[in-house]
C-alpha cells in the first residue's frame, strides 16, 4: 500500500489547521471571559484559577535583566501571598494596574520601582497586590490588535 505525497501533504495541513483553530478558539473563549468578569459582573479585572492576565502599556519594566517586560507584551499574574524582594509584581494604585519590582519590604508594605524608572513607588500595602508575575508572553498584544481590529 503506497501513500501518495499529497495525501501526506493534505493530512499535515489539516491537521495544522484543526490545531490553529483550537488555539485560536481557546483565545476567543479567555477573552468572552475576561469581558464578562469585567463588564458584566464589574470586576476590576479577571481571574481564572488564581491567575490574571494584563497588557503591558508603558514600557517602565523594560531594561536589560532577563525578566525585563516591554510595551505589548502579555503577563500572568498569580495570586499569591509569599511575595519576596526582586519578584515582580501587580498592584492596584488609583484604578490603575501597576508591574514593577518589589526592592524594598517595610512594616508590612513593600517598595517598588519600574526597571527603567529613577525613582522609588508610593508604599504599596498587601490589599492592593493582584499577585507576582509569573509568566511573560512576548509580544502578545499583536495578536489582540490582529483579531480584534479591522
Amino acid at each position: 500500500m503506497v501513500i501518495s505525497a499529497r495525501k501526506v501533504f493534505e493530512k499535515i495541513v489539516s491537521i495544522f489547521l484543526d490545531v490553529l483553530i483550537i488555539i485560536f478558539g481557546f483565545i476567543l473563549l479567555v477573552f468572552i471571559y475576561k469581558n464578562i468578569q469585567t463588564k458584566i459582573l464589574g470586576n476590576d479585572y479577571s481571574s481564572l484559577f488564581g491567575y490574571s492576565a494584563f497588557e503591558v502599556v508603558t514600557g517602565s519594566m523594560e531594561g536589560e535583566l532577563e525578566d525585563s517586560i516591554s510595551v505589548g507584551d502579555w503577563i500572568i499574574v498569580k495570586y499569591t501571598n509569599n511575595i519576596q524582594l526582586r519578584d515582580i509584581i501587580t498592584y492596584e494604585k488609583d484604578g490603575s494596574f501597576i508591574t514593577h519590582r518589589v526592592i524594598e519590604e517595610y512594616n508590612g508594605t513593600y517598595i517598588t520601582k519600574g526597571d527603567a524608572n529613577s525613582g522609588k513607588d508610593d508604599p504599596v500595602s498587601r490589599e492592593q497586590i493582584v499577585g507576582k508575575v509569573v509568566k511573560i508572553l512576548p509580544n502578545f498584544g499583536i495578536i489582540k490588535k490582529t483579531i480584534f481590529n479591522p
